[in-house]
């Protein structure tokens, strides 16, 4: 099987370019009953979820409409009243909008927490934990955990016949937009909208795509569980198979890149999270394009003034780039679901000389 170091938590950015950065090994597996993919070589042991990782996305107005929209799905859903409990609910996004909303009674458990809300605990869920629940919100958890059939199980164990809404990254969009960035070690799971919907037998009562199709759910009633998802993963069904298979333009993207700097000298990247941190990996792996990123852009307070793990390109917040950008400069939009947003924002401060792509 084909090994490729990748940094254990690419939204772990580093405090100093001298930091220790921690790398894992992947070796990818695609199991043929399930349309799913793993990396065979995960470690837990080497992945760290304290206080300081910063996963957030909130402060984008696109991603927090996309919240507003699982909101309101949920609220259409579920009764005034209904018990709501979020699983991995990070920096309390999403539940503190669900909380303000007044709609749910909401709970929320995640050990790198910070805030103070009395409806947070700073803990994972434990086996032996029995909690009443309406609807149970797993938003991107499940891809960090490996066999993912087993923590549904236990969840159901915890919640009973509660219903879920679940949220993952959505495979079939990441291969057909070869979106190699998106292939992460604390991604463990790669979820086709199949392999998301087995997890309950295909027993679910509604299934979709959003956020530009780049994200999927199921809601689906914690009791369809079933052992079909775990037959087929213990079963023989597992091909090897190779990043560079997967994402065969991965060199090609990076040297057109390169090439479209070559007379105008800066590139700079907007959006510090894991699609850029990825991208410049890779660009560090190949000794191309990072000469020539002053720095990485992110609106999120939290990463300003760190360091990009890999290629430990600095971060800086969008005003330095407003002040810094000069006619021939490009700017690589990280996800180009933020495009418009950051297009216009360019606009508004009369710096339509800068050339704009996507990655």
């Amino acid at each position: 099987m084909a090994c490729l170091l990748l940094p254990t938590t690419p939204n772990n950015p580093l405090l100093s370019p001298d930091d220790e950065q921690r790398v894992g090994a992947m070796t990818l597996r695609r199991n043929r009953r399930l349309q799913f993919v793993e990396n065979a070589s995960f470690d837990p042991s080497i992945t760290y979820y304290d206080a300081s990782y910063e996963n957030s996305q909130a402060h984008s107005p696109q991603f927090s409409q996309h919240m507003d929209d699982v909101l309101k799905l949920l609220i259409d859903r579920y009764p005034a009243g209904s018990r709501l409990v979020e699983v991995g609910c990070g920096k309390g996004d999403f539940l503190d909008k669900a909380n303000d909303t007044g709609h749910f009674v909401c709970r929320g458990f995640d050990t790198t927490y910070t805030g103070n809300a009395p409806y947070i605990e700073k803990r994972y869920l434990k086996e032996d934990d029995r909690i009443e629940a309406d609807i149970v919100v797993l938003r991107h958890v499940l891809e960090h955990i490996p066999q993912p059939h087993t923590f549904i199980s236990m969840l159901a164990k915890i919640f009973g016949e509660a219903e879920i809404y679940v949220e993952v990254p959505n495979l079939d969009w990441i291969l057909e937009n070869n979106t190699f960035f998106d292939i992460t070690y604390e991604h463990v799971n790669y979820f086709s909208q199949y392999a998301l919907s087995a997890l309950f037998g295909r027993k679910v009562k509604m299934a979709n795509l959003c956020f530009s199709d780049q994200y999927q759910f199921v809601i689906a009633n914690l009791a369809e569980a079933t052992t079909q998802f775990t037959s087929a993963y213990d079963g023989e069904n597992w091909d090897d198979v190779s990043f560079d298979d997967l994402f065969p333009a991965l060199t090609k993207q990076i040297i057109n890149l390169e090439g479209m700097t070559q007379h105008t000298g800066k590139c700079y990247f907007w959006g510090a999270a894991t699609k850029g941190c990825m991208f410049l990996w890779h660009a560090n792996r190949l000794n191309r394009l990072v000469d020539v990123v002053p720095y990485a852009v992110d609106i999120n307070p939290d990463k300003q003034g760190r360091w990009l793990p890999g290629s430990k390109t600095a971060i800086r917040a969008p005003e330095d780039f407003y002040k810094d950008a000069k006619p021939g400069d490009l700017l690589v939009i990280s996800n180009p679901a933020y495009q418009q947003e950051i297009k216009s924002e360019l606009s508004r401060r009369d710096l339509d000389f800068v050339s704009v792509t996507c990655i």
